[in-house]
Parts: C-alpha cells; structure tokens; sequence
C-alpha cells in the first residue's frame, strides 16, 4: 500500500492500517490451516493440515472432524503418529510435538456439499487434558464439469441469444422502411 502524496491524518491512518495488517497476519499464520483450501463438490482432494503447536507443553494427539456432505476417505500416518478415522473423524496419536514446533496432518477427503464455505474442526491434544480447537475453512468450489463452469457452452449460447435479438431488430426495421414506402 503507497501512503505517501495524502494528507498527515491520512498518512498515519494508513501507517496504523498497515501496521494492525501485520500484527494479524502474524496471529492468523499461527492457526491450522488446510492446503488447498478447496475442494470442488462431487470431488476429492488431499489436504495438509499445517498444525503448530503454540503451547508450553508438547502436543500429544491431533483430530479433525468433518461436516456433513464430507467424507474423509483415508488419514495419513505421520512420522511417529498413528492414523484412525472414526466416522466423521480422523485422529492422530502416539506422537509429540514439541513447544514451537510445526507439522502437517495430511487427510484424504470427498464432498457432495453445495458451493461455498464449509469449515472443518481441528483439536489439537494435550496433557492433562489440555485442548486446543481450530475452525480449519474451506471453500467448496462447482463441480468442474458444471454448466456454471463451461464458458464454450456459455459464450455459444450467448452468442445464438445475440444473434436472435439482431435477427428480430432486422426483421423489425425492415418491416418498418416497408411500411413507410407504402405510404
């Protein structure tokens, strides 16, 4: 963002902008966050769950729930984790992460779900039943073969619709120069 050529009050309410941008952006890369962030219904997509553990102690289990119209189709081991799915839910456990440390938790899942935005619920797990919850979001994009999808089709018809509307003006204006000669 360029902040010069303004005013004074302009100037430092661009400077606290900028600097309220960076102090979030700091705080939101701290969550877990899924990549690719969407996924296109009808489909299936490999998400890495990218987990830091920001707590004193070191983490002892990971989860994830899905929503409905979700299905995860397989949870991959982890270096020292165990995989499980239960129903809606894969869990990862047998393993540590230390205080400050990061690592990916990596989910195979599928969706029959409407367009839009769905979040997944990530709980990170520690001793003495510590618990850490995360909405994880994610965007489920049209299915790739969707008519929304196919601008060919799309411009084809929109085309035909253009010509349609330029064939009746023709018709229009012709019949009109017509009438004006009879007269």
């Amino acid at each position: 963002m360029r902040c010069s050529g303004w005013s004074s009050r302009a100037i430092s309410a661009c400077n606290a902008a900028l600097a309220l941008g960076l102090v979030f952006a700091a705080t939101t890369s701290a969550h877990v966050t899924a990549s690719p962030p969407f996924i296109a219904t009808g489909g299936s997509a490999t998400l890495s769950l990218a987990t830091p553990n920001e707590r004193d102690v070191a983490m002892t289990g990971f989860s994830v729930t899905v929503p409905d119209g979700f299905e995860i189709e397989r949870a991959h081991a982890a270096t020292s984790w165990e995989a499980m799915i239960t129903g809606a839910t894969a869990s990862w456990s047998g393993g540590s992460l230390a205080p400050g440390g990061e690592t990916a938790f990596v989910i195979e899942v599928a969706t029959e779900s409407d367009p839009g935005t769905a979040e997944l619920d990530a709980v990170q797990l520690y001793p003495k039943g510590g618990v850490v919850r995360w909405p994880v979001a994610i965007t489920v994009l049209p299915a790739e073969d969707s008519p929304s999808q196919n601008l060919l089709l799309a411009g084809v018809v929109g085309l035909l619709g253009l010509l349609g509307v330029a064939a009746v003006a023709a018709v229009a204006w012709r019949r009109r120069v017509q009438s004006l000669q009879e007269k």
